[in-house]
């Protein structure tokens, strides 16, 4: 059984949904963002690690499996990837993205990840007209400069030109337009 394969069974056991669908339709736009964006990795394994944890990415927050749940299914490494991604339980929506960038920023292919994650349920809310996107939107807006000032640190790791891409494109999707 593939990671993808994995991650499908575990939300459909779940009864998980993305908009009525099967949650796999979210999995498959993720990691097809991921792969999209590939060359943003200077090493092909930082690549690899983040394309696995893309298809587990949501198995711990949705599907109610365990860290160890997912490290038996990938590795260590791909399983700290996805709890790096996974949102904390928080009383409000802020807090809960606030509390879990805290985490996310500290491994730069987490917010690639989680990059990637923003852009497919913008691109998707957007085109199928869902009330959802007004509020990615206005989500982007505080998560932007996080993730923005963060994935500086790891430039090092990173190809900074397929980083401008990505930001390019998540800017186009929500909309955003940079207040001077």
């Amino acid at each position: 059984m593939t990671i993808s394969e994995f991650a499908k069974r575990a939300h459909d056991d779940a009864n998980c949904t993305y908009d009525g669908k099967s949650y796999y339709v979210h999995i498959k736009m993720v990691e097809d963002a991921v792969d999209e964006y590939k060359d943003i990795f200077i090493l092909i394994d930082d690549y690899y690690a983040t394309h696995a944890a893309s298809s587990c990415h949501d198995c711990i927050e949705d599907a109610q499996l365990s860290f160890n749940d997912v490290k038996d299914a990938t590795n260590l490494d791909v399983a700290r990837i996805v709890l790096a991604v996974t949102d904390v339980h928080e009383e409000n929506r802020l807090m809960r993205h606030l509390m879990t960038m805290g985490k996310t920023v500290k491994d730069f292919r987490a917010i690639v990840l989680k990059l990637c994650d923003i852009h497919a349920n913008a691109s998707y809310s957007k085109a199928n007209g869902s009330s959802m996107y007004k509020k990615y939107a206005k989500e982007y807006e505080y998560r932007r400069p996080i993730f923005k000032t963060a994935l500086n640190w790891y430039k090092e790791h990173l190809n900074i030109n397929v980083v401008n891409e990505l930001w390019k494109d998540l800017d186009e999707i929500h909309n955003y337009k940079k207040v001077v």
